[in-house]
């Protein structure tokens, strides 16, 4: 177990990969590309999957170790100084234009994948302040700082459900259901926060909605006034990719699965089997477990070095990083997981 908790650390080359590409030039800056997005998919096709859980020492011991925290608390100073190493190298004059597109790529990637996955495991320890903290910060550098109230509030609620903006229905078009998730997410936290002030008797102009709207514009407007306006478009730009990642995994995370309802049209208890599961080892290091999708949803507070993996849970074909690029590319993902889902269906 000492030696395997170690494998997290794992998440830290992708910062490092954006720190190595913001610095350098030509073909070399898209190495950290071709890596993530070529060599992992390729080496999670070749590597078995690992469907083992801690068992009850084990569990206790992890519960109460502060290693799993550490490994988050630091990566928080790391992603903001690769956000400041894009910033400078971004902003350069000499820049090519072919190194901006792999700095703007590479920028989205470490946003995705690190900053809204890290905000997002942060955002879950909603009686810790210094882990809200740090989830906002994380969440704000990726343009998604509402993302943990719609996330807690909404999608865990409402996920596998028409009402849940982040939950695909079978046959949906990625690209639409990605704008439809983000502008239908964006509104709807307005509404949740609303509801709650109401059920509280507090002021309407109290929602936190609207320091989360202003902080994201003085972010972007720091930007602007410290590294120009090449350097904002360039970053909003690496935010929108990034976005396009955290869509992507909710677009496959519940794609096609529904909750039922019940004879008096309620719907049923949120349970494992309304979330696709992935036990691809790279992927589970890279996102903290998200890939064990199903434990997640079950018990949605779970640390995630605690989550476990069931042979009875709906399993993904391939892992995250191959399920992220077939999510692009509509014509070939719908068949693979219709077939998958029939599958399902008859287990």
């Amino acid at each position: 177990m000492l030696l395997s908790k170690f494998k997290y650390f794992g998440v830290y080359i992708i910062p490092f990969l954006g720190i190595f590409t913001f610095n350098v030039s030509g073909v070399s800056a898209y190495l950290g590309l071709l890596f993530l997005f070529v060599f992992v998919p390729i080496l999670e096709l070749m590597v078995p999957a690992n469907t083992a859980n801690f068992d009850k020492t084990e569990k206790e011991q992890a519960q109460k170790d502060f290693f799993y925290d550490g490994v988050l608390y630091l990566l928080v100073p790391l992603h903001l100084w690769v956000v400041y190493s894009f910033l400078v190298g971004i902003s350069n004059p000499l820049l090519a234009t072919s190194d901006a597109i792999a700095y703007v790529f590479m920028m989205g990637t470490v946003l995705g994948v690190v900053g809204i996955n890290l905000g997002h495991e942060l955002g879950h320890k909603t009686g810790k302040s210094i882990k809200m903290l740090f989830s906002q910060i994380m969440l704000t550098t990726s343009i998604q700082n509402h993302f943990t109230t719609y996330h807690n509030a909404g999608h865990h609620k409402d996920v596998a459900t028409p009402a849940d903006y982040t939950s695909a229905e079978e046959g949906a078009n990625f690209y639409l259901f990605a704008i439809r998730s983000q502008v239908g997410g964006y509104f709807k936290t307005w509404r949740l926060e609303s509801k709650k002030l109401r059920i509280q008797s507090k002021s309407k102009w109290r929602n936190p909605m609207f320091v989360y709207t202003l902080v994201q514009l003085m972010f972007f407007a720091a930007i602007f006034s410290f590294f120009g306006l090449f350097a904002s478009l360039c970053y909003f730009a690496a935010g929108v990719f990034g976005i396009s990642i955290l869509e992507s995994q909710n677009y496959f995370a519940h794609y096609g699965l529904r909750r039922k309802k019940d004879e008096k049209g309620r719907y049923e208890k949120v349970q494992a089997h309304h979330s696709w599961n992935s036990d691809h080892v790279f992927g589970r290091v890279l996102l903290f477990e998200l890939t064990r999708h199903s434990d997640h949803h079950h018990l949605g507070g779970k640390p995630y070095q605690m989550l476990n993996s069931k042979q009875e849970y709906p399993t993904l074909p391939y892992g995250y990083p191959a399920m992220l690029l077939l999510s692009y590319v509509p014509f070939l993902f719908r068949p693979i997981m219709k077939k998958q889902l029939m599958l399902l269906k008859v287990s």
